[in-house]
């Protein structure tokens, strides 16, 4: 097995009783949890801020106005199905067929195990190579730096998501494919921010004023491509890979900002900020990064990929 980091996920906390408040905040702090905790009457606001979660804590006893917090449930998921809902149970009895087909991970009131286990099946599901993520965010970092030399570009910690929501209005995806991962990669920002980005001068001298979309759309089509060259020199064999390999539909709805891989697996997600140099304060270009390993995920065959080019090299150089 190959050492993996233990990463954060944004997770909506929906509970009212404070010492159950207190039990979770620290369930989520062993486990990296980053919980938000708010009400029944702002759950559904904070769905519509936040694009970027991995699941949603709900007390069954939630107080919820004229309706139930099952009710506040079923809404959540129709709005965000792909969001895994852990249920605290108060009452007895199983759950109706009705509600079992969205609630997959319901737990007992102080069987934190329980809800653990829930946790690292579905959210923590796939476990990433300490030295792969970081070494993304290094020669992210430097080829974002290459493309933005005026800008100062910092890297939040990563974390996972199982939102498959888009961030803004442009989008690039690349395919990754080696001998132990077959996926992709996508770059998402906001037009306006990027282009003002440009006429801040955070490019090459010379590259902003009247800028339409399509000049927008090279300049993070250019970022891609230098991110993912980077990429293959570090992390892919110079191999063939075999012809005829399975695929699976990319659905993308514009009108929702929405865009499935195919696959409820969590995707590995990293926010990038771009700022003026020297100032502080302002609207900083945010660009989110994200990793889809949606057709093929083997960390231990990275592993003895990473050993081998240790033993080719001399030392294993991934930085």
């Amino acid at each position: 097995m190959t050492d993996t980091t233990q990463l954060e996920a944004k997770v909506l906390l929906l509970e009212h009783d404070a010492q159950q408040c207190k039990v979770l905040t620290d369930f989520c702090d062993s486990v990296g949890l980053m919980p938000l905790l708010r009400t029944s009457h702002d759950a559904l606001a904070c769905l519509e801020q936040h694009k970027d979660l991995a699941g949603v804590l709900l007390a069954e006893d939630l107080p919820c106005g004229n309706r139930d917090a099952l009710h506040l449930a079923e809404s959540i998921h129709r709005l965000r199905p792909e969001l895994p809902i852990f249920l605290r149970r108060t009452a007895s009895g199983d759950l109706d067929a009705l509600y079992r087909e969205f609630i997959r991970y319901p737990w007992s009131t102080g069987d934190v195990e329980q809800l653990r286990a829930g946790v690292e099946r579905s959210i923590f599901s796939l476990r990433y190579p300490t030295a792969l993520v970081e070494g993304i965010v290094d020669l992210t970092l430097t080829s974002m730096r290459s493309m933005f030399p005026n800008a100062n570009v910092t890297a939040e910690p990563p974390y996972v998501v199982h939102d498959r929501i888009i961030h803004g209005e442009v989008s690039t995806i690349i395919p990754i494919e080696s001998t132990w991962c077959r996926g992709y990669m996508m770059l998402q920002t906001e037009e306006s921010a990027l282009r003002q980005g440009m006429l801040k001068g955070f490019s090459y001298e010379g590259v902003g004023g009247e800028l339409n979309f399509r000049d927008l759309n090279n300049m993070l089509g250019e970022t891609t491509n230098l991110i993912w060259g980077a990429f293959k020199n570090r992390y892919i064999a110079p191999v063939g890979t075999a012809t005829q390999l399975a695929q699976v539909p990319i659905v993308i709805n514009h009108a929702h900002k929405y865009i499935s891989f195919g696959s409820p697996d969590p995707q590995l997600c990293i926010r990038y900020s771009l700022s003026e140099s020297g100032r502080r304060g302002g609207q900083p270009l945010v660009i989110v990064q994200r990793f889809i390993f949606n057709l093929h995920w083997s960390p231990e065959q990275f592993a003895e990929y990473a050993a081998s080019s240790s033993s080719d090299a001399g030392e294993l150089d991934l930085f």
